[in-house]
Order: C-alpha cells, then sequence, then structure tokens
C-alpha cells in the first residue's frame, strides 16, 4: 500500500503491457518449439546419424552427435540474447544447464529424450517466472510524483518528484504501436534514466625478433571510441511497457508544468489579481 503525501493524489495507476517482454517469451518459446520439432523427427534424425562418419561409434557415436548438436540448441541462442540484451547471465545459465545435462547422460545414462524434455521444462519454467516478474511491476502517477516499484524475489521502489524531472522521453516500437503500449522514461538532473552506448576501436601492430638469449617484441596500438548518452533503465526504475502511452506521458507533462516556477508564480498572481478584484467588488 503506497503511503500518500500530504495534499497527495493518485492520478492513474498502471503496469507493463502483457506484450511489453515479448522477447523473453520469445526466447524460451524457441527451446519448446525446436525441442518438440526434435522429438518428434527423432527417427529420421537417428536414421541421418546413424548413416554418417560416425557409425562405426555405434550408439556412442549417436550419442555424442546428440550432445553437440543439444550444446548448440541451448547454447547459441543464449550467446545472442546475451549480446542483444549487453548481459552475460543468459550465456552463464545455459553453459551451466549443459554441463549438468552433459553429466546426467554421460554419467547417468539419461537419454536424449530426457535432455530435450528438460529443455522444454526449463524453457516454461522461464516463461512462468517472466508472467510473474511481469506482474510484479506497479507505476503509480500522481499529483506530486511518479512512484515505480518492482516486487520479484526482492523490492524496490523508486519516487520520481516532478520539480526533479528535466525532461520525458516516450519510446514506442512497432508492436507498441499497433497494440498501443510504450515505455516513459523519466530524466532526472542526475542522469538517472540514461545509459551509455560506447563503441571501441582498437588498432595494434606489433614485431617480434628472436635473439640467441630472449624474444624482444615492439608494437604500438591506437584506440579510439564514440559514446552517445541514450534514454535507458531498467524496468523497475522506468514506466516499461504500459498501456496508453501517450495518455500517461501528457498527465505527467502536465504536472511537470505546474510545478515549473514561471506557471507556479503565474497561477499565484491570476489567484491574487482574483481576490483583488473580489475585495473591490465588495466595496
Amino acid at each position: 500500500m503506497t503511503e500518500l503525501l500530504e495534499g497527495e493524489k493518485i492520478l492513474k495507476k498502471t503496469a507493463p503491457h502483457p506484450l511489453s517482454f515479448w522477447p523473453y517469451y520469445v526466447f524460451f518459446a524457441y527451446y519448446i518449439i525446436v525441442s518438440a520439432l526434435i522429438i518428434l523427427n527423432y527417427d529420421s534424425i537417428i536414421n541421418s546419424i546413424s548413416g554418417s562418419l560416425v557409425k562405426f561409434l555405434g550408439d556412442l557415436g549417436v550419442m555424442l552427435v546428440f550432445l553437440v548438436l543439444w550444446w548448440l540448441l541451448i547454447i547459441i541462442p543464449a550467446a545472442i540474447y546475451s549480446v542483444l540484451k549487453i548481459s552475460w547471465r543468459w550465456l552463464i545459465i545455459y553453459t551451466i544447464i549443459g554441463i549438468v545435462g552433459t553429466y546426467w547422460t554421460l554419467k547417468l545414462n539419461a537419454t536424449v529424450f530426457d535432455l530435450l524434455y528438460l529443455t522444454i521444462g526449463i524453457a516454461f519454467f522461464g516463461i512462468v517466472l517472466t508472467e510473474i516478474y511481469r506482474r510484479g511491476h506497479e507505476y503509480i502517477i500522481t499529483n506530486h510524483r511518479v512512484i515505480t516499484r518492482q516486487g520479484f524475489l526482492g523490492f524496490a521502489e523508486r519516487d520520481i518528484f516532478y520539480s526533479r524531472i528535466v525532461d520525458v522521453f516516450l519510446l514506442q516500437g512497432v508492436l507498441g504501436r499497433v497494440f498501443n503500449y510504450g515505455t516513459i522514461i523519466p530524466i532526472t538532473a542526475a542522469g538517472i534514466g540514461t545509459g551509455e552506448d560506447v563503441a571501441t576501436v582498437t588498432v595494434g601492430i606489433g614485431v617480434k625478433e628472436k635473439l640467441p638469449a630472449s624474444d624482444v617484441g615492439v608494437g604500438t596500438a591506437i584506440h579510439g571510441s564514440k559514446g552517445v548518452r541514450v534514454p535507458r533503465g531498467r524496468s523497475s526504475f522506468i514506466l516499461y511497457g504500459i498501456p496508453d502511452p501517450e495518455e500517461v506521458h501528457k498527465v505527467i507533462t502536465e504536472n511537470i508544468q505546474k510545478k515549473e516556477p514561471t506557471t507556479y508564480l503565474a497561477r499565484q498572481v491570476e489567484l491574487l489579481e482574483k481576490l483583488t478584484g473580489e475585495k473591490k467588488d465588495e466595496e
């Protein structure tokens, strides 16, 4: 339950749209679909492997080839997703899963079907966790501030008072435009709500000469980088993938305007003129 300040009232409550976390659902759905296709076409795959170069190894060769294919199945998407999300945890998690699956197969005599069912089970579990994580977000817009809350394994809350917001970004992708959802990122003077994309290039030249007593190397390198500040933030610190983002954006910007010193003074002058006029009418 959010404790409101004196004179504060809630203008709108919202949460991430169900489609806002679609990359995670697609990521896990890939493992389910590909594993199911392998199970359905198991016999034809076995016949192809049995007639290949591993034929002389017998059942062991077939199992080793399947292990390699399974590793490729789980590692390649995890590596790509880690690069896109700039987070190596996905690659680390699926590397651990691969090690556990390999041990399970070679030491505990698990079958190919066991590995595929394991992959499907983990993917279903990932979809469920993603949905629980999405539902753990809550965003509250009041007449004084924007409150972002996220409760999953832990709890995080951020209060952004309108007087501290210097800019507001509204981001929508193709799906967001179609299904009317998007992300709003309030930027503060301290830079909270932004990240940096950096491109780095390094060029090096080296020469190595072998002398009787030792190897001597001489080299030079040129390093350059270029960065740009972009609006970015964790889903617990921004209004991530919310429905009707333009309406929420309008509410926030209107309240920011009300907190502007010039707007506040204009309202005070207008109120003073109104009171002065009422007194003159009474006289």
